[in-house]
């Protein structure tokens, strides 16, 4: 394959792909085919003059001219271990979120028929549960923002980011298209479909999948793993002990539960850094002013959105949820846990993102399950009456008082003004503030305009299940597998998808 990269032309609703190229490469139209879009972004560094960026395949028909942004690209092999034969065709998939559904579509493909446990709900009774909790501060345990039917990214922006790309990942863009997303996806710079698109694509998925023969298996929560002398497994789900041929453990970024079972018995797993800070949120008018220039550019464009990092600090964005709002995800109680969400539209009035700096052993001390022990006193500490969050505005936060007391938020259930330089360390509260700074040089009323709410603790879980390089199998125990962001190897729903998919593909 030839791509062509940084064919740019200023932003136009419809684009002449084929005189762009012929213009860059100074060549008839008639010498070529212009194959596929591989990349679009919108680039708007120019404040008011927004370029358009594309990556396109291009097929010559006869001589090959040369140009620094032509560039030859070899299909990627992602590497596989070989082929697992089953004797029972069904394995049992332990999450359904991304990677646990995902593990299935690539099981089904072979002819196997996984069951599949959760201990949440379907889609529909989780959304009544998390309804009640924002609306009356009453936190279902078992089924909530985290668990249940589509895993945490349900409730989310629904943000379809990758950094990298092989073949599962161009396999999962393939497989939300086939299922539902409109194919811009597959070459959109920031592609998203927000939580109601999310919700159609689950939706679809488990009907899918029951056709194949699957087992959907809710409010069946894993009380325990054991291993036998020969390393065989048994679970207890629900009470009820179960003797699977493999196990797929399709892990969230709330599963330090479940992981604390597998290091008990006997799994190993190895501490990470992560990241913790706040949310911060803005009027959207604002943030579509601060970036494009203008607010025009919002009705044509949508809503802007940004992505800040100050490498001084360690600190930087994340999960930028442009026309969302703020939303509880706490899933144990008395804690507080936030997150951003939005719909496909993003017509919401603000516009919020995390606002975190990278910690490790320097912060939370040595052990395994020192991370999440640092988590969730984090979040405890986050924790006020009914699920209320702490919030102060950034003015206030960098001067150390609580003046504006009056500002509003989109945070569901409430808030509590509250000075927030008390909950993260001095060192984590001065690199926050010395990077909010320099983000208002970018962006000037970053702090007059911005609102912090406290915490943000999940941008990744803290611990790594380790696998066996060879077979992708947990390592030491060769019928369990792990996989997702509980497994340490994934984030972001279409990394944890690719990573489902991977290993689901292993088995025949």
């Amino acid at each position: 394959m030839i791509y062509l990269r940084s064919l740019r032309t200023a932003y136009q609703k419809k684009v002449d792909l084929t005189s762009l190229v012929a213009g860059k490469l100074r060549i008839s139209p008639d010498c070529f085919t212009v194959v596929e879009v591989v990349r679009k972004a919108l680039d708007f560094r120019r404040k008011n003059h927004p370029m358009l960026d594309f990556t396109v395949e291009v097929a010559f028909s006869g001589k090959i001219p040369k140009h620094p942004d032509l560039v030859f690209v070899v299909d990627q092999k992602s590497e596989i271990t070989p082929a697992r034969k089953l004797s029972d065709e069904h394995p049992y998939i332990i999450g359904m979120g991304p990677a646990g559904l995902f593990c299935a579509l690539a099981m089904v493909e072979k002819g196997l028929k996984p069951i599949i446990f959760d201990q949440g709900d379907d889609l529909d009774k989780r959304d009544l549960a998390v309804r009640e909790f924002w609306d009356r501060g009453v936190l279902d345990e078992k089924s909530n923002v985290q668990f249940g039917e589509g895993g945490a990214g349900t409730f989310s922006d629904g943000k379809l980011t990758c950094r990298s790309r092989d073949r599962f990942i161009s396999r999962v863009y393939e497989y939300l298209v086939h299922f539902g997303a409109n194919p811009v996806i597959k070459y959109e710079a920031l592609p998203h479909l927000g939580t109601d698109g999310i919700r159609q694509i689950v939706r679809a998925l488990r009907e899918y999948l029951v056709k194949c023969g699957c087992e959907f298996h809710f409010r069946a929560e894993l009380n325990g793993i054991a291993f036998s002398a020969g390393k065989k497994i048994k679970l207890n789900i629900g009470g009820e002990d179960h003797y699977p041929e493999v196990v797929v453990l399709a892990l969230g970024n709330a599963s330090s539960a479940t992981a604390l079972q597998l290091h008990k018995a006997g799994v190993s797993i190895e501490p990470k850094p992560f990241a913790v800070g706040f949310r911060i949120e803005h009027e959207q008018a604002f943030i579509d002013e601060a970036v494009y220039g203008s607010k025009r550019w919002a009705q044509e464009l949508g809503a802007a959105s940004y992505r800040l990092t100050d490498r001084d600090t360690g600190t930087y964005s994340f999960c930028m949820c442009p026309g969302g709002e703020i939303i509880a995800a706490s899933s144990e109680r008395h804690t507080v846990v936030t997150n951003g969400m939005s719909y496909s539209g993003r017509h919401g009035r603000f516009g919020n993102s995390a606002i975190v700096t990278a910690i490790g052993a320097q912060d939370y001390g040595s052990g395994i399950f020192a991370g999440v022990k640092y988590q969730q006193a984090l979040e405890r500490a986050s924790y006020r009456e009914s699920y209320f969050a702490p919030v102060q505005s950034v003015r206030d936060f960098i001067n150390g008082c609580t003046r504006d007391v009056s500002r509003l938020v989109s945070y569901k259930p409430a808030t509590i003004y509250e000075d927030l330089n008390a909950l993260l360390s001095q060192r984590q509260t001065l690199a926050i503030k010395k990077a909010l700074q320099k983000f208002d040089g970018l962006f000037r009323g970053f702090i007059v305009e911005g609102m912090l709410v406290g915490t943000e603790t999940r941008t990744s879980f803290p611990l790594r299940i380790t696998r066996n390089l060879d077979t992708n199998s947990v390592l030491d125990f060769p019928d369990l597998y792990c996989v997702g962001e509980g497994s340490g190897y994934a984030g972001g729903i279409i990394s944890s998808a690719a990573d489902g998919l991977k290993i689901g593909s292993i088995f025949t």
